[in-house]
């Protein structure tokens, strides 16, 4: 494997993490709604909603930079460079690695959702109430589509993995 692969490897597993971890800012956002108690007023909406936009804005463009713009990161940081060999010795193709790494944030993901998920379930059936009344409605659903996306990534790994290097 060369260095350059190598590289290009590693960033693009930084990117699909960072894609994984940025569907966290949509509960966050409705939380923040929610402790307004009602008191909301225009100049507080508009802040909230341009930082929302914003940080959704920056994070697409992180994405698409590590995901689909490797090499462009890869020459503008100089990676490739004060290395003594040329190669490094391993018989793995880098599809193979993308897809075992996909697998792996796949596992991780749901291991680390299931039991948030289930938590805030066992919460919501103590209350007793209805689920637009309950308080935590927004980290429910995220940690349920969490565990549904942890999920696709563990079965789905290969055709992720031909998705992004047939756009890279």
């Amino acid at each position: 494997m060369q260095i350059k692969t190598f590289w290009t490897i590693l960033l693009k597993i930084i990117g699909l993490w960072t894609l994984l971890n940025c569907i966290s800012i949509i509960p966050q956002f409705f939380t923040t709604l929610s402790f307004t108690n009602g008191n909301l007023n225009i100049e507080s909406l508009l802040l909230i909603w341009s930082m929302l936009f914003s940080s959704i804005f920056i994070y697409l463009l992180i994405i698409r930079v590590f995901l689909f713009k490797t090499n462009w990161i890869i020459e503008k940081l100089k990676l490739e460079n004060n290395f003594t060999e040329e190669r490094i010795d391993l018989n793995l193709k880098s599809s193979t690695v993308l897809t075992i790494a996909i697998i792996i944030f796949g596992g991780i993901i749901l291991v680390d959702s299931l039991p948030s998920f289930f938590s805030r379930l066992f919460d919501f059936f103590q209350q007793k109430s209805l689920l637009k009344d309950y308080n935590d409605t927004s980290w429910l659903i995220y940690y349920f589509f969490k565990i549904i996306i942890g999920y696709l990534l563990l079965t789905n790994g290969k055709k992720l993995t031909k998705y992004i290097e047939k756009e890279s």
